[in-house]
Parts: structure tokens; sequence; C-alpha cells
């Protein structure tokens, strides 16, 4: 995304709204708030009791058909919560690592769980697609998309409706979705992360303390993009003011911040191994020199490392999670 663009968000999230085209109609956008959350959640509910009137089945009766038909394996539910407890604990051994390449590796590992979460999700949600809380929630959905949307800047009449929902032709709610997905996107979080910082904003860290500081109004009023950004723009300001050795090449990317923040007492203990004892060299196997500037050693000390590849052939061509963490001096 080009600064331009990260300034444009900056713009709308401080307005709290945003711009759009239908049709080559220019409408505008409202940001949420937390309390829309409460709106949606009666409005889900009003359309769960119709469904249930009119005698839609609920998820709990569709998946016990399916789990008796065979479509359905319990067990998968089980594999599910074990493949995202996996996930947790491997994000937090990631958080202790320092070399770039195990972190690489353990990203993988993550990637993969995370995949085949996603696969036995989506395949349980076609099951129980046609349930009673399915079409609550895509109708709710529906709902909270189209009163987004509003004739003027100052969001003060809406597009349509809400008895013109009840009839919008598909195509023209289509439109809608097409274009709230599109804006949606822009204002993603890692989207916010990024915008947090650029060098524009990074003027504004000094009146992050408060949300009156930043935004001129209290926290309770903010929408959900403002109070994302005003997170993460204090996150990014601790991290910069209490790391004074971060390197250039992390400083427009948010993960790598977060990652070299996480890692901060495990970096300190390597270095302190590595300058107090010269055969400590061994416990940073695979360390590249990037990684020993990133831990404040001089490369002039990384002579005749093993590489990654050469501690993987010792063991047989694997190295299993409790291997790189030795690695790692942990």
């Amino acid at each position: 995304m080009e600064p331009s663009e990260y300034k444009r968000n900056f713009v709308e999230i401080i307005d709290g709204c945003s711009t759009a085209f239908i049709k080559h109609k220019r409408v505008f956008i409202q940001h949420k708030k937390i309390a829309d959350v409460v709106d949606y959640d009666l409005i889900y509910q009003n359309f769960l009791d119709y469904a249930k009137g009119r005698g839609m089945p609920s998820e709990e009766d569709i998946l016990q058909e399916q789990i008796e038909g065979g479509f359905w394996d319990p067990e998968d539910d089980s594999k599910i919560e074990e493949r995202e407890a996996f996930v947790e604990n491997l994000k937090l051994t990631k958080s202790e690592m320092i070399i770039e390449e195990v972190r690489k590796n353990i990203q993988n590992q993550i990637d993969d769980a995370l995949s085949e979460i996603n696969f036995l999700k989506n395949k349980k949600e076609n099951l129980i697609s046609s349930c009673a809380e399915r079409y609550a929630t895509n109708r709710a959905n529906d709902y909270y998309i189209v009163r987004s949307f509003f004739k003027d800047v100052k969001q003060k009449d809406y597009l349509y409706t809400e008895e013109q929902f009840e009839y919008l032709e598909h195509e023209e709610l289509t439109d809608l979705i097409s274009a709230y997905n599109k804006f949606n996107e822009r204002f993603s979080d890692i989207s916010i992360q990024k915008l947090a910082l650029q060098d524009f904003l990074k003027t504004y860290y000094s009146f992050s303390e408060t949300s009156t500081d930043f935004y001129g109004k209290p926290a309770v009023d903010l929408t959900n993009f403002q109070l994302h950004l005003l997170i993460y723009v204090k996150i990014f300001k601790n991290i910069f003011e209490s790391n004074k050795d971060i390197p250039e090449r992390m400083h427009k990317d948010p993960q790598a911040l977060m990652d070299f923040a996480e890692g901060k007492r495990t970096r300190e203990r390597v270095q302190s191994k590595i300058k107090n004892n010269s055969n400590a060299i061994s416990t940073v196997v695979g360390a590249t020199k990037e990684d020993y500037k990133d831990m404040g050693v001089e490369p002039a000390q990384t002579t005749n490392q093993k590489t990654m590849h050469d501690a993987a052939k010792a063991k047989g061509g694997r190295l299993s999670m409790k291997d790189l963490m030795a690695l790692n001096g942990l």
C-alpha cells in the first residue's frame, strides 16, 4: 500500500466514515462502534426466532443427522481443539526463538496446522449451512452491512430504510456486500498495524497516552478502527522506547517488531552466554550474521558456525521442537 493510501485510511479513521461508489454513485460507509455489536446481537436473535418459528432445524439437530449419516465424525471436533491448542503452544515457542530460520520453521508448522483447522471447520460449516443459526447469521450480517451505508457524509440518512432492506434485489445486495468487503479489507488488522508504523503517524506517538489526547474524545465514543489504531500506536511506541537496538529492516514490519520485543529476554540471555563463554557459540547453531547482529554480537565471533542443515543432518535429517529450542540456548 502506498503512503498516500495510508494517509487516506488515517483520515477516514479519524472521520469515522469512508467513501465508496455503488454503480458510480457516491455513498458513505459508517465505521462501527462497540455498541453496534449489541445491536447486531439483537438483530441476530430476531432472525433466529423467526427461523425457528418457521420450523427450520437447529445446528445441533442437523449436526446429529450428519453424524448418524456418517458425514461428520465427532472426533474431528476434538481434533480441531487439539490443533488449536497446538498452534497456541507453537506461538509461545516462536516468541522465545531468536534465529530467523528457526522462527520460519515454526511458522510453517503453524500455517500447516491452521490449514488443517480451517479445512475441518469449513467442512463442518458446509454440513450445517441450512440450520436456523446460519440463516440468522447470514441475515444479520446482511442487515449489518446494509445499515452501514449512508447517503450523506454526516451519516444521518441511511441509503436504505429497514423496509427497503427487506425487499432489496439480489443484485443490489451483492453490490453492497462487495463494496463493504473491499472497504473492510482496507482496514484489516494488519493494515491498521502497518498504518501505525508509518512515518507521518509516528509524529502522533507522543499524544497517545489517552484517547482524548489522540482523538479528542473518550474511549467509549471511539469506533472499532479508532480503538484498534490507538492500541497499536501504544504497542509500537512502547516497543521502540524499550528496544533501542531494533534493526532498521523491522521498523515497518508489525510482526517482526512484536516478535523482536517478545524475544528480548531470550536474546539477552543468549547474548550473555556468547559474550561470557567462548564455547557458547554452539547454543546458536544456524544463526546468520544478521541474527548475531540483532543480538548485538560482533559477526567476528561467528566463524566456523554450523548451519541448521548441518544440525539436522546430525539428527538424522529432521529437527524436533526440543532440538530447535536447544539450538536457541533454551
